[in-house]
Parts: structure tokens; sequence; C-alpha cells
């Protein structure tokens, strides 16, 4: 073979070498214009989502917020519900107290009044004395009074 041919193959070897960097240079540019668009709509995408994170964040701290204080409420109503049982205790002891003391003095009355007797075995139970019995009275004098007339 002939320098010449030796030549043109060179000279074609080299512009198709030069052709293919061209196109894949240009190929990569492109490639990269595009990966470039990708990018920019990943990053819009990131922004959106970031929004609606910060949107649910923000709505988780509120309900958690809410919740807080509603437990408070129910921390407080509790406290209350304890104090308040507690007052009922001892309002009831104090009742009772006065009660006991209201039925001494009723029997105190009872024995000292020559009229009532205290000695009866046929009483209802032992305390029952003339003021219980009264009190019963007027229970049902209050009850055989009929209805009231409110309508």
């Amino acid at each position: 073979m002939s320098s010449v041919i030796w030549i043109v193959i060179a000279v074609v070897v080299i512009v198709v070498v030069v052709a293919v960097v061209l196109v894949v240079a240009r190929r990569g540019r492109a490639t990269a214009r595009l990966n470039e668009h990708r990018a920019e709509k990943l990053r819009e995408e990131a922004r959106e989502a970031d929004l609606a994170t910060r949107e649910r964040e923000a709505d988780a701290i509120r309900v958690k917020a809410e919740a807080d204080r509603k437990q408070a409420e129910a921390m407080r109503a509790q406290t209350e519900a304890e104090r308040l049982a507690r007052e009922s205790g001892d309002r009831r002891t104090e009742a009772e107290r006065a009660r006991a003391d209201v039925d001494g003095r009723l029997r105190r009355a009872d024995e000292l009044d020559p009229n009532v007797d205290t000695t009866r075995a046929d009483r209802t139970d032992a305390g029952a004395t003339r003021a219980d019995a009264g009190r019963a009275d007027a229970d049902t004098r209050r009850y055989d009074a009929g209805p009231s007339r409110t309508e």
C-alpha cells in the first residue's frame, strides 16, 4: 500500500475521531442541560415539599399544645374533684356531728320530760324518741297536704 492511502486512512480516522469527540461533547452538554433542568425541577419540588412539611410541623405543634392544654384542664378538674370530695367528707362529718348533738339533746329532753316513756320495748330502734316521731309527723303532714299548684 502506498503512503497516500495511509495518509487518507489517517485523515479519515482523525475526522472520525474528531466527529465522535464532537458528538460526545454535544451529548455531554445536552445531558448537562437536561440534568440542570432536572435538578431545578427537583429543587422546586423540594421547596414545595418543604412548605407542606412546615405546615404539617406547625399543625403538629398546634395539636400538641391543644393536647397539653386539655391535659392541664383535666388535671385541674381532677384536683378540684378531689378537693370537693374532701370538702364533702368534711361537711358530712360535720353534719353527722350536728345530727348526733341534736339527737342527744332530744334524748336528754325526752329523758327529762315526764310525759315521754323512754323505757318502752316496742320502739323501732334504740334511739327512737318522741322528737323522732315528731319529725316523721311533720314529714307526713307535708306530703298529705297534696301537690302544689304550679301549673
